[in-house]
């Protein structure tokens, strides 16, 4: 979301006094953002289906509460963000757990919730969840995550193909009769395919969506089965930089209705339920991470702005989380009546003692700003706080504040 339609939701001014109110750095997060964007989601999606929020996202409490408030279910990833669902009141039967490392004592919490699908990545995963549930006397759903070996992800992140995710294949047969021999410990819930995160275009998802139904119908007529649920997985993008057009939704929509329409799918899938699991496009644009400058200086060849956060807090405004190539987050200076309109180049470093704590390179921002002057580094509601080294150097943590 460019940061002038942000502030059409939340004006500029009000952001202005929150953070002069708070201790700093903080990062923020809007309620009114998230609501906005799940009912984006939700208008773009055919009737019966339903959201699974990706912890991995943001697992803030108050965040995960309102979505949870909205109707979402849970797409977690470890013992942590499974505890994390149950403590936020979702549903054991909206939850499902999807990683390709998961421990023992990760998947005996699993089986003793009874969550909604425990979603395998292997052989052996699938001997030793049967091996716990006869031990326990009790069962367990299984789906599988497949990792289809025909597709290749045009997105941001491959998570398909030659990857450490889901059974390929060529093992779809073989994990089929495990968990069949299994049955009297075990429910097969269905099929879970991710193939990929950041798709910035329409027609991407349209195919990714067109791709996964194909398969499981072809998985379906192959081995005579029926699917409980379908996991279409995530990946619905965000342009955190502010250079691209947002998705186009309404082709979204319109083409994902045509789709779920087709008589055969409607046959085959009729009692299907459709899941799917967006982390970053539901949070990423509510968040702001919120910084004091501490110290303008001139370089050889640059001029610094040093702040009081840095790469530890936020570093996915310092390059990482799946950027190949380093680019700017949108920033804002906390507007002030005598700002100039002139307009100077920076660099904004943190203050860690280390060459790598760059949150910003050669930025535009106001010629005349000040030490002690509020940086706002907007669309950092996703992979900020928790995605970041916070012990690093052993300085205090940021704030985390929803309004």
């Amino acid at each position: 979301m460019r940061k002038e339609e942000f502030y059409k939701i939340v004006p500029k001014e009000e952001v202005g006094r929150i953070v002069k109110d708070i201790e700093l750095p903080a990062f923020i997060y809007f309620r009114k953002i998230v609501k906005r964007k799940y009912d984006e989601l939700l208008g773009c999606l055919p009737r019966g289906f339903e959201i699974h929020y990706a912890f991995k996202a943001n697992p803030n409490q108050e965040v995960l509460g309102f979505i949870r408030s909205l109707g979402a279910g849970a797409d977690v990833a470890s013992l942590g963000e499974l505890r994390l669902a149950m403590e936020t009141g979702i549903p054991t039967e909206k939850i499902e757990f999807t990683s390709p490392g998961k421990t023992i004592k990760e998947l005996s919490l699993a089986i003793d919730l009874g969550i909604s699908s425990i979603n395998v990545e292997s052989i052996s995963e699938i001997n030793i969840i049967l091996d716990l549930c006869r031990a326990k006397g009790k069962p367990a759903n299984l789906g599988i995550r497949l990792n289809p070996k025909a597709k290749s992800s045009p997105s941001a992140m491959k998570m398909s193909g030659d990857t450490q995710f889901g059974i390929i294949e060529s093992d779809l047969e073989q994990a089929l009769a495990f968990i069949k021999n299994g049955s009297e410990v075990s429910n097969f819930s269905g099929l879970h395919m991710h193939l990929g995160s950041q798709f910035l275009e329409a027609e991407k998802i349209i195919s990714n969506f067109k791709f996964i139904l194909e398969k499981a119908y072809e998985i379906t007529t192959q081995y005579k089965i029926e699917l409980k649920k379908i996991n279409f997985g995530g990946g619905w993008g965000i342009d955190i930089f502010g250079n691209k057009p947002p998705l186009n939704l309404p082709l979204i929509k319109k083409s994902l209705s045509e789709l779920f329409t087709d008589l055969e799918y409607r046959t085959n899938f009729k009692n299907t339920q459709f899941i799917v699991e967006p982390g970053r496009f539901l949070v990423a644009e509510c968040g702001i991470y919120a910084v004091k400058v501490l110290y303008r200086k001139k370089g050889y060849k640059k001029e610094f702005l040093v702040v009081d956060g840095g790469m530890h807090q936020n570093y996915l405004a310092a390059g990482g989380i799946g950027q190949v190539i380093r680019r700017n987050l949108q920033v804002d200076v906390v507007p002030r009546s005598d700002c100039s309109d002139r307009t100077s180049k920076y660099t904004i470093a943190g203050s860690l003692c280390i060459p790598d704590d760059v949150l910003a390179s050669e930025l535009e921002l106001p010629s005349d700003i000040r030490e002690g002057d509020i940086l706002l580094f907007h669309d950092c509601g996703a992979y900020g706080y928790s995605a970041s080294p916070l012990k690093f150097l052993s300085h205090t943590f940021p704030k985390e504040i929803m309004i």
